[in-house]
């Protein structure tokens, strides 16, 4: 009896120790991409905020969440000053040759908008001679410059300069993520600027690491069971107002 409980003594001290251990992963997030991650007031919001914090507890993951632009994401994760990203990444091939992936955990789509009393441009076949606006550095930026015969592609740091000079006139389109442009129009386009034309192509958003990130497994089997025990749907429908048409790992 006396060897039994020295033995438990020794788990619990190990499982102690090892908790106290645990690495706190650095994870990076865009601080203005409403509404899949933003700060505002000082807290972190987002339907990615909530859906990381979900993930972590199913993955028993410390973190500390690391508000940052989008531009930066690429070097903090080769530099080491984050481990991870969930910042609406879309997975594409020049990204998977430097950076390794989790499972995609949404599936989205660029769109066009134009100023709302635009009756020019119905579609991409009509930008020829137009001035095209998007992020700079975004998978929407290279989408953009591979449209024949535009004016230019100009790009912004920030997505809600493009919006702006959209609804200014400044620029004759722009192209961007399906569900910020709709984000942008609610809150602060709304009679100002449109979506026009369908869904340019299909993307998926999936968590960024380093090459040979040991944490990917976990992180994979996470976000299936947040997906099987109904908690991604929940949240889906808290951000976006809808029911998924796809689960993660569907």
């Amino acid at each position: 009896m006396r060897y039994c409980l020295g033995v438990g003594l020794v788990a619990v001290a190990l499982t102690v120790s090892g908790c106290a251990n645990q690495k706190t992963l650095k994870v990076g997030i865009e601080s203005d991409f409403r509404p899949f991650t933003y700060t505002e007031g000082g807290e972190n919001k987002g339907f990615e905020v909530e859906l990381w914090e979900e993930i972590a507890k199913k993955g028993n993951i410390k973190y500390e969440l690391v508000p940052m632009e989008m531009g930066n994401m690429s070097t903090a994760l080769k530099s080491g000053e984050v481990d991870l990203v969930i910042a609406g990444m879309t997975v594409n091939k020049a990204r998977k040759d430097n950076l390794a992936f989790s499972d995609p955990y949404f599936q989205t789509g660029l769109v066009m908008l134009t100023a709302q009393d635009n009756t020019d441009i119905t579609g991409k076949d009509k930008l020829k001679d137009k001035t095209v606006a998007t992020r700079i550095g975004s998978t929407a930026y290279t989408y953009a410059g591979m449209l024949p015969k535009l004016k230019e592609v100009r790009g912004y740091p920030d997505i809600n300069r493009a919006y702006e000079d959209l609804a200014n006139k400044k620029v004759d389109c722009v192209i961007f993520d399906e569900r910020n442009a709709r984000d942008y129009i609610q809150t602060k386009g709304q009679g100002k600027i449109k979506i026009v034309g369908d869904v340019l192509n299909k993307e998926s958003y999936a968590i960024a690491t380093k090459k040979r990130n040991k944490y990917i497994g976990n992180i994979n089997s996470a976000i299936e069971q947040v997906s099987k025990n109904g908690t991604y749907e929940t949240l889906y429908m808290k951000w976006f107002g809808s029911k998924p048409k796809k689960l993660p790992g569907q």
